[in-house]
């Protein structure tokens, strides 16, 4: 169903989290070397919480600024009337859940922390984006013949950030593809820019990333599609900043 991409655990290495239909769920491939990929979900503690239910929007992304991918998940079942052809308990609407990332390869059940999230909706895609532009990732889901929910962060932007913004020269105008590397202090961490994820949808172009108590960021190396290596240094954090590729190859 849906899928996203994103190194959750810090190692430089991009992960993926495939979520599936109910009573089966989901799967954390962490990536050990490049090409070959090791499901986690139970290491994790992801098993339990995504196993009841039916997921289509996934979205990996750091809504506390701590500098770790947190993940988003948006449930609903196909079959309007699941409830009267099996009675074990899936629901046509279901509530959409919020994990936070413990920094050690395990993940929190945050959903009953958020009002936003308390109420059963029939989950399709989901996207995140700073809407508001305060710092901090906000999420909108759509529905299924229901209208959509735009969920803002309030209090995600407590911790230090930066957005990026990259324009293309020799590249494509946006820059998909461009891998971008972003080091504050200890913190080391991968981006890339995508033109799609989730279920369907389409997330912010701008890449964000929280950067906890590090209220400057030491070097920031962007690989742009055409080869392009370009280095930016002692950047201050809590900005959108916008970055284009060097005309010279």
């Amino acid at each position: 169903m849906g899928t996203d991409f994103g190194d959750y655990d810090r190692d430089g290495l991009l992960d993926i989290v495939v979520c599936n239909f109910q009573w089966e769920h989901c799967r954390l491939l962490k990536n050990e070397r490049g090409d070959v990929f090791k499901d986690q979900i139970h290491e994790s503690k992801l098993d339990e919480p995504t196993f009841s239910t039916l997921t289509f929007g996934t979205d990996f992304f750091d809504y506390d600024n701590d500098g770790y991918l947190d993940l988003f998940l948006a449930n609903g079942h196909v079959e309007p009337n699941i409830e009267i052809i099996d009675r074990a308990g899936p629901s046509y609407a279901q509530r959409d859940q919020l994990f936070h990332n413990d920094k050690d390869g395990t993940f929190t059940d945050v959903s009953a922390d958020s009002p936003g999230l308390a109420t059963a909706w029939v989950g399709r895609g989901s996207a995140t984006a700073d809407y508001d532009n305060d710092g901090d990732l906000d999420l909108f889901v759509s529905n299924n013949n229901q209208r959509g929910l735009l969920l803002r962060n309030d209090g995600g932007n407590r911790q230090h950030w930066l957005s990026l913004r990259t324009i293309g020269t020799h590249s494509n105008r946006d820059g998909i593809g461009a891998r971008i590397r972003v080091v504050a202090g200890a913190l080391h961490q991968v981006e890339e820019v995508r033109s799609g994820s989730s279920y369907l949808s389409q997330n912010a172009l701008r890449v964000h990333f929280g950067l906890g108590t590090h209220a400057q960021v030491d070097r920031v190396e962007i690989r742009w599609p055409s080869g392009i290596k370009q280095v930016l240094e002692n950047v201050a954090a809590d900005q959108i900043l916008t970055v284009q590729e060097p005309e010279k190859l």
